[in-house]
Order: C-alpha cells, then structure tokens, then sequence
C-alpha cells in the first residue's frame, strides 16, 4: 500500500511538468511542418507560419485578463476544465479542413494556451507553497524538454502527416491533468515573507523578465543560420543547446532561494558577455560553447525570475503567473523582431543586441534588488511587532 502510494504520489507531482510539455509541443510543432502544412492546404509557407504568429499573439494579449478571471474559481478544476479546451481545439485544429479554419482555430487555440499556462505555474506553487523554487523549476523543465525532444519528435512524425503531432500532443495535455496535485493551505502573509524572503510589486520583475528574454531571443532565434554560416550542423547545436537548458532547469530550483535575485543578476551579467562574445568572435568551437552556456542561461533564469514572481503575488498567483507568461511571449515576440530588422547587417549582429538587452535588464534588476533589500529590514521589524 505504501508503494502504490508514493507511485500515485510521484505521478501527481510530475503531471504538470507532463501536461506542460505536451502544452508547448503543440504550441511550437507547426514551426518544423510548415511546408507539409502548406502543401497540405496549397497555400504558401509565410501563409502557414501565421498560424504560429497568431497562436503566440492571442496567447500574450489575453494571458493576463484570462488569469483574472481564472482566479475567482477553484484553481485545479479550472485547470483541468481550461485543459480539456485546450485539447478539443488541438484537435478541430488538427482536423481543419483548410487554410482559414486553420488559422481561425490556432488562434482560438492561443487564447486557450494564454489561460492554461498561468493556471499550470500558480497550480505548481499553491500545491508545494514551501517550495514554491522547487515547484517551479520542475514544471518549466516540460517547456524545456518540449524545446529540445517534444518539437524534434513533432517534426519527425509530420513527415508522414502533421496533424498526428497535434493531435497526439493536444490529447496529452488533458491526460497529463487529470492527475493535478491539489492546493495546498496556503501560509500566513509574515510566513510568505519570511520563507521567500521577498517584498514589493511583482510586475517590475515580469518587466525585467521580458526585457532579458528579448535579449536571448535576439540571438536564439538566428542561431541555426548562425551555426550555418560557421560551418557547422544546425541540429547538433541546436541539440547541444537544449541539452543545456534541459541540465540547467533541473539544477535551477535549488538555486530559488532567498538569494535568487542575486543569482539572477549574475546570470544576466554571465549570458550579457557569452552572447557578446557569440557576437564579436567567429568559429565552430565558438558557436558550440555560446550555445551551451546561452542554453544554461536559458535553464536557470526563468525558475530564478518567476519562483520570484510568484513569492511577491501574495496570494494572487494566478494573476502573477498571467504576467510572466505575458512577459514571456512578449520578450519572444521582441527578441526576433529586434534581431530581425539587424540580421541583414551581419549574422552576428543579433548576438549584439541581445548582450545590449541582457546587460540593461540585469541594471534594472541591481536597481530592484537594492529596492528589495531597502523594504526587507522594514518588513521584519512589522512582523516582529505582530
């Protein structure tokens, strides 16, 4: 009996990392079917990638209304009910009869992404809320391996057809849920304070999070023509590079301590100067090293930033989670479109930018950390006095 217990035990905590996974897999599949997606309706390829561009717009524009209002129901059936959206939309998606109900349904499709994720994030951290680090770190590990397995298995099997990786990853996403952990009581506000260590707004460091994702999607969005035009294979690289995020976010929960902020800063400042270096230097052993501590910046940031995020909602978890989600798809958005308009300049240029935005958020996040240390001796001696 014991055993079936810590086995029923072990499958509940890993639901949501599974749920996720599955979640971003169908998020970032068409990216690799574009031509069989376009052949398949007999439209073009720029036609057929606005069904990415769609999906991720309508996930950051209603991410954070959706989050609030999410918040005033029971948080696990409202996950579960918004997972069961998600998977009957992937598959009239996946069933779309041509170009049009393709893009009207991936859209849809977005709006439902942009509710499900924030729900994922703030089910995490209410079912572990002395962990909240831990919690996080485990449930980014699915978009991680998303990246680097769920996409690469996506594209594999829309050879033979690319509504079968839909499909199969949209009914995931329920299966995955159906197992959700439970809300835990949550603590008393001086606990929160004292066990995360943090005070203030969260939305600063949603701002900083997305400035620092544009930097690295700056470079991360040209990194295969980059490793192309070193002369070497864009799929180890890029294999290379989602090994790292992968190793990293497994480590990154032990780090989301109450020193976070600081291990943050130094990782902003850390991955400031590798991609400057991707930058200004040339070579094969130069993009296989960048890429690997770009891909280990990638893994530790996200858990440091959000578990912070998450600590500093006081109970409004959902809403905190909706912003870093939209912090998230924006930093994306801006990153290539920034990297994007200098591309032509050199292939190198938009390493350039990213080292610019990582080096301003990480001054931001000095800024905000020193904020944070201010209100910290205040903060205490009010707990004290209750």
């Amino acid at each position: 009996m014991p055993s079936e217990t810590r086995r029923a035990g072990q499958l509940t905590a890993w639901a949501l990392p599974f749920a996720l996974f599955f979640a971003v897999t169908v998020e970032m599949a068409p990216t690799g079917a574009l031509e069989h997606i376009a052949k398949a309706f007999g439209s073009d390829i720029g036609t057929a990638a606005a069904g990415s561009s769609l999906y991720a717009l309508s996930t950051a524009v209603l991410a954070l209304p959706l989050s609030a209002l999410a918040q005033r129901f029971n948080l696990r059936k409202t996950a579960i009910l918004t997972a069961g959206i998600f998977t009957v939309l992937g598959l009239a998606t996946s069933a779309a009869p041509d170009m049009s109900t393709y893009l009207i349904l991936r859209t849809i499709q977005g709006a439902a992404h942009g509710a499900f994720f924030p729900l994922v994030l703030a089910l995490a951290a209410a079912a572990a809320p002395n962990n909240t680090g831990k919690a996080t770190a485990r449930v980014l590990l699915g978009n991680g391996c998303a990246l680097a397995l769920g996409v690469p298995a996506a594209e594999a099997l829309s050879s033979l057809d690319w509504r079968i990786p839909l499909a199969l990853a949209s009914c995931g996403v329920l299966a995955a849920m159906i197992c959700a952990p439970q809300p835990q009581a949550r603590t008393t506000l001086t606990e929160m304070t004292t066990t995360a260590g943090s005070s203030g707004s969260f939305v600063p460091i949603a701002l900083i999070l997305a400035v620092s994702l544009a930097g690295h999607f700056s470079y991360y969005t040209f990194l295969a023509p980059l490793a192309t035009h070193a002369g070497t294979q864009p799929s180890i690289v890029l294999a290379v590079y989602g090994g790292a995020v992968i190793i990293a976010t497994a480590l990154s929960g032990r780090l989301a301590g109450k020193r976070r902020l600081q291990r943050a800063l130094i990782v902003l400042i850390a991955e400031a100067v590798i991609l400057a270096g991707a930058a200004l230097l040339a070579g094969p052993l130069v993009v296989f090293a960048t890429a690997a501590l770009a891909g280990t910046c990638f893994g530790l940031l996200p858990t440091l930033m959000q578990t912070e995020i998450l600590d500093r909602s006081l109970g409004n978890q959902t809403i905190a989670s909706g912003a870093a989600v939209v912090a998230f798809n924006a930093g994306i958005a801006a990153g290539s479109a920034g990297g994007a308009t200098l591309v032509g300049v050199s292939i190198q240029t938009p390493a350039l930018i990213g080292a610019c935005l990582l080096g301003f958020a990480a001054i931001m996040l000095a800024f905000a950390g020193r904020n944070t240390n201010a209100q910290e001796p205040a903060m205490t001696s009010s707990a004290a006095s209750h």
